[in-house]
């Protein structure tokens, strides 16, 4: 994974150096924009995640991307970049998780966060669970649709790809925490949802480029379930 050059250098994409000096025992990467701070151990655990990926993908069908480099700059990267808007421990509801995005990059790098990770599709929830047994994550694996669900308790929700908010945010509402928030990838046009119960706290612009990610935060608050 690429690094951050030293104090005083642009970061240049692709740049594989350790800058120690502002993060002590961590790799600091960049690219396309996107700049996450992991320690090294992370950082293997995030290639040997990617290797699973690239083994399975064919076969499961997980992803065009077939290089680990792109894995990472179009997947890794934006997913770790929405660690600054969630809590350092908790319950993090991930719907339609599909190969892991972005829960599983979010849960190496936030090891007392606990993944509740809802992928309705058989076969992808049977390669979520192999994930979570091979780099011993604290995360629970469910084959259903998130409304066939009882009450998670999740300390904050991200997804990709699975609905506009206007339609998850309802969804995911029983599963909330008063306070919880949701840190949700739209794209670039997407209008904020005035969902009963939710605040709309902000859009952030995340990244460049190609990859640049637009990212709507929400936060649950207090309402009565019958109303």
């Amino acid at each position: 994974m690429p690094t951050a050059p030293p104090a005083g250098t642009a970061p240049q994409s692709g740049a594989g150096i350790q800058d120690t000096r502002h993060h002590p025992g961590c790799n600091f990467l960049f690219d396309d924009g996107f700049a996450a701070t992991i320690t090294p151990a992370v950082e293997e655990e995030i290639k040997r995640y990617i290797a699973e990926i690239l083994k399975f993908s064919t076969a499961m069908n997980l992803t065009a991307v077939k290089e680990a480099r792109a894995f990472e700059r179009k997947f890794v990267l934006p997913s770790l970049a929405l660690c600054e808007w969630l809590p350092a421990e908790g319950v993090l509801l991930d719907v339609g998780s599909g190969m892991g995005i972005p829960a599983i990059p979010i849960l190496l790098a936030r090891r007392r966060l606990r993944g509740a990770l809802v992928e309705r599709r058989q076969k992808r929830a049977e390669f979520l669970r192999h994930i979570v047994r091979v780099l011993a994550l604290r995360a629970d694996v469910q084959d259903c649709d998130i409304r066939a669900l009882s009450g998670i308790q999740a300390d904050a929700c991200v997804a990709r790809a699975v609905a506009n908010p206007e339609k998850l945010l309802p969804m995911v509402s029983p599963h909330m925490r008063t306070g919880a928030v949701a840190v949700l990838p739209v794209a670039r046009n997407a209008p904020s949802a005035g969902i009963h119960g939710w605040r709309f706290e902000g859009l952030e612009v995340v990244g460049t480029g190609r990859e640049k990610q637009y990212v709507q935060r929400y936060r649950w608050m207090e309402v009565s379930r019958e109303t």
